[in-house]
């Protein structure tokens, strides 16, 4: 059996089937389908159909009555190894546990390292990836922090996408903020266009996410990357901390870029920020074009800005509540609000077999309450994660 090989290490230590029918599923893939059957077959999905047999594949039939199956929910932006230390070492947050995605509805993640990236390294967050793969949880990773250069294994991040699956590039260099190091332009230009070289090698995107900060240069320094560097390789975060970033954000959109909202970056503790929902809403009154909004959570960072005394941890279900917040908009269906979690973020980042539902996609499916859209069930790499609200296979390291 591979290290690797989620199938296999279900059938041998939890005896779960390996084709599992989802019945009577309202299916948002994000695409609202109706009500249909979903076949899972390992850790793919083997068919969508009206009605389908299960007993024909000796299947664990799982009856859904008509509530929502959406793609499992991809953060792009978590600090896996635990975040904070900006204000001292008291404020550092405990590691990522597979259970608190999974509870949430998250079955796709990306870690990050942030403003510690000294005693946090990318050995250890290579093996903090494959940890967590290892209970079922997708993990894609990024190397860096606020500081440049980059820390990489080989010295090279070329070297390191080339060598590391995982690895799709670069985050989260700090750019119009006081607590980066203050790369200049053509520097960052540089970084760009080295990932997007180890993205061609790689058969990835290879995207450097940027951290936007408060200082009034804004998204300046991004149109200058521009200038140089594909558009694709460019996903900026934090777009909802302030009324500037907000007021930019069409612009940057206009030109094809991703807009990404954190969902912790709200009040009341971010008295500038805006809540996800809300700035969807900002958006819809300018009328951009919403498949380019992704949301995040920052999540298992920690919020240090106010001193230790405020301090505060950021945990991921706060990406279900966007989701639920944005679903309840005048205007707004749940098949749009689902996708800014899902099929646009693997848009962006380039994750194939992610955010969608449809035949040979990978099985990542989360069941959501019809009325409250609360979290009923959830699939991660074909394993059967939570059902009805409760973790289920729990591992001893995994409180």
């Amino acid at each position: 059996m591979d290290l690797y090989d989620i199938n296999a290490l279900v059938t041998r230590k939890t005896e779960q089937k390996f084709f599992k029918l989802l019945k009577n599923a309202h299916v948002l893939a994000p695409e609202d389908l109706g009500v249909q059957d979903v076949l899972v077959a390992g850790d793919r999905i083997a068919r969508i159909a009206p009605a389908i047999d299960g007993g024909a594949f000796e299947a664990q039939v799982i009856d859904v009555d008509g509530s929502y199956v959406s793609p499992g929910f991809i953060d792009a932006h978590v600090h896996m190894l635990g975040g904070g230390g900006g204000a001292g070492y008291g404020s550092r947050a405990p590691e990522l546990q597979a259970s608190e995605a999974f509870l949430c509805g998250t079955t796709t993640i990306i870690g990050c390292l942030g403003i510690d990236y000294i005693s946090r390294t990318p050995i250890h967050l290579v093996c903090k990836c494959r940890s967590l793969q290892e209970r079922g949880l997708n993990v894609y990773i990024v190397f860096g922090g606020f500081g440049m250069p980059p820390r990489t294994i080989t010295g090279d991040i070329r070297d390191d996408m080339f060598l590391i699956p995982e690895l799709l590039g670069v985050g989260e260099p700090a750019i119009s903020d006081p607590r980066s190091s203050q790369a200049p332009v053509d520097y960052l230009q540089q970084l760009v266009s080295e990932v997007h070289v180890g993205g061609r090698l790689t058969g990835k995107h290879g995207i450097v996410q940027f951290h936007l900060g408060d200082a009034p240069s804004g998204t300046a320094p991004l149109h200058k990357i521009l200038e140089v560097a594909p558009m694709k390789n460019v996903r900026p975060l934090h777009f909802n901390r302030n009324e500037q970033l907000m007021e930019e954000a069409p612009a940057w959109i206009e030109k094809g870029g991703y807009v990404d909202f954190t969902a912790a970056l709200c009040p009341p503790q971010h008295k500038r920020g805006f809540s996800n929902a809300q700035a969807v809403q900002m958006m819809r009154d300018k009328g951009v074009d919403l498949s380019k909004i992704t949301f995040s959570t920052d999540g298992n960072g920690v919020s240090t800005l106010f001193g230790i005394e405020q301090i505060e941890r950021f945990p991921l279900k706060l990406l279900h509540q966007s989701v639920v917040e944005t679903a309840r908009l005048d205007g707004m269906s749940v098949s749009q609000a689902v996708s800014f979690a899902t099929s646009n973020t693997a848009e962006s980042l380039g994750l194939k077999g992610k955010g969608r539902i449809a035949v040979g996609m990978d099985a990542d499916l989360v069941v959501l309450d019809k009325e409250t859209l609360d979290i009923k069930d959830v699939i991660s790499r074909g394993l059967l994660v939570v059902e009805n609200g409760e973790r289920v296979n729990r591992g001893r390291l995994d409180g």
